[in-house]
């Protein structure tokens, strides 16, 4: 769809936008700019090329920003900085198809004028707005009616169940939890259900991503400030994270991004629960448990001298590791049946069936980006369909997802089997002539890697791609992976 197509499709008059002062965009459902003003243009630098723009690349807050928009589908207002270090406050609306459903999102910018004083100037505006609409800054405390438990994680694999386990047994202590996985393998929703699942689930679940706040920010976010702390300063003062987390739990998302200098004022906090705002003279007493999460290796970071060793130890004396969708497969049926109803609702999603051959091409996928990846694979595929279409079939896939992905995996793959056939490059119906090889490739890649992390440990091999032993043995001698070079 055009960005023309897509702006009348929700009904918006960009004429009537045009000519405002203050910057205004529209993001389609996949968080691509589709139009900016004049005024939009000028604020963040940007030339006429700008239409395409991908928002999580371009905005360092988009993730708490434009997803979490597209996501919910409700309005919210929080500072925004882009990767060329510009800063502004933003406030985002939901828009919407003639069917009801969320079409993209429309930005309003602030900009923060770059003088020396633009950390105060934008600390007084976020101020501003949080007495308005109470929003706080880059902080979100969870009002949801659903709060996330470990059951409505969707996964049976062994992995998860496991996750599933331990994090049961870990959230009846107050003692901190770091949780580890790559990108789009969904941390977010393992700490949610942490906290539902501790005593304190009925306090404030307050989460802040450490890689979207300004690090000149960072310590009055977390701390907060009397009145007259500084230049531009509210007069009531504002409350810290740690003191708004009081009485639940406080997430820290992407810990390792964290300055630091203040990995030690934190560091402090854990060992005596005791903060002291900015501009204030005596500490005071704070009861909250943390619960961090990164997709860096900290110990490394460590070593590097990039993040404090006697800090990590203390974060880490619970860690939970999200597995990657890559060493659960057998997860992928469910989170795409899971997600299909959570796009389309109960009565549609119950309706769509998932073609076997999706399913296969799917297993044969490196899913980089997790089930982040897979939820907007299927978004595209979904909104793809008819109205009267009950089956989504590979023809509803993106392009994109067999030219760059799994067409460059089955390449790899057959070289490394030997196959003298090469895969034929090209459309959906191609990919669907070489189902079989695809699954073999798949099939192949994925026990050899799972052997190489495990040792060479078949029964532990087997438990992290949720098989059995015995189909394990079968799937070796079928794909003639020698038993001697990973052991037993």
């Amino acid at each position: 769809m055009s960005h023309e197509d897509f702006l009348r499709s929700i009904d918006v008059n960009i004429a009537t936008l045009e000519p405002l002062h203050s910057g205004i965009a529209i993001f389609n459902d996949q968080a691509r700019l589709v139009f900016a003003n004049t005024a939009y243009k000028k604020m963040y630098r940007l030339d006429d090329s700008c239409l395409g723009l991908d928002a999580t690349a371009f905005f360092i807050t988009a993730r708490q920003g434009i997803l979490e928009v597209l996501k919910t589908g409700k309005a919210n207002s929080c500072a925004s900085v882009t990767v060329n270090g510009l800063y502004g406050v933003t406030y985002r609306w939901p828009l919407f198809d003639r069917q009801g459903r969320i079409a993209g999102c429309m930005t309003e910018n602030i900009s923060v004028s770059p003088r020396k004083n633009k950390i105060h100037e934008m600390q007084h505006i976020l101020g501003e707005l949080e007495a308005y609409d109470g929003y706080s800054s880059l902080i979100c405390p969870r009002q949801s009616t659903e709060p996330v438990t470990f059951d409505a994680i969707t996964g049976e694999s062994p992995a998860m169940r496991m996750l599933k386990e331990k994090g049961r047994r870990f959230a009846q202590h107050d003692e901190p939890i770091l949780i580890l996985g790559e990108n789009g393998t969904g941390k977010d929703m393992v700490a949610q259900a942490i906290h539902a699942a501790s005593s304190r689930s009925s306090g404030n679940f307050v989460t802040v991503n450490c890689a979207a706040i300004p690090h000149e920010l960072m310590e009055s976010e977390l701390f907060g400030y009397e009145a007259g702390a500084f230049t531009g300063a509210r007069t009531s003062g504002k409350k810290g994270l740690f003191e708004l987390a009081e009485g639940g739990t406080l997430f820290l998302d992407e810990i390792g991004e964290m300055p630091f200098p203040l990995q030690a004022k934190l560091l402090r906090v854990l060992e005596n629960h005791e903060i002291q705002k900015l501009g204030s003279s005596s500490p005071r007493h704070v009861d909250f448990r943390l619960v961090s999460a990164t997709n860096r290796n900290l110990e490394q970071m460590v070593r590097q001298g990039q993040f404090r060793e006697d800090l990590y130890y203390r974060l880490n004396l619970f860690d939970l590791v999200v597995p990657p969708l890559r060493e659960r497969l057998a997860d992928i049926p469910l989170l795409a049946y899971a997600i299909t109803t959570s796009l389309l609702g109960p009565e549609r999603g119950h309706a769509i069936r998932i073609h076997k051959d999706v399913l296969s091409v799917f297993s044969a996928h490196p899913w980089r980006g997790n089930v982040r990846e897979l939820r907007n694979i299927l978004t595209y595929a979904l909104y793809s369909m008819q109205a009267s279409e009950a089956v989504l079939g590979l023809h509803h896939l993106p392009e994109r997802f067999f030219h760059k992905e799994t067409r460059d995996l089955l390449h790899g793959a057959l070289r490394q089997t030997g196959t003298a056939e090469e895969a034929r490059p090209g459309t959906p119906a191609h990919a669907s002539e070489r189902l079989a090889d695809n699954r073999r490739a798949a099939e192949y890649r994925t026990i050899t890697e799972a052997l190489e992390r495990c040792g060479g440990n078949k029964a532990k091999a087997a438990r992290s791609l949720g098989i059995s032993r015995s189909y394990l043995y079968k799937k070796l001698a079928a794909l003639h992976i020698a038993g001697q070079k990973h052991g037993s």
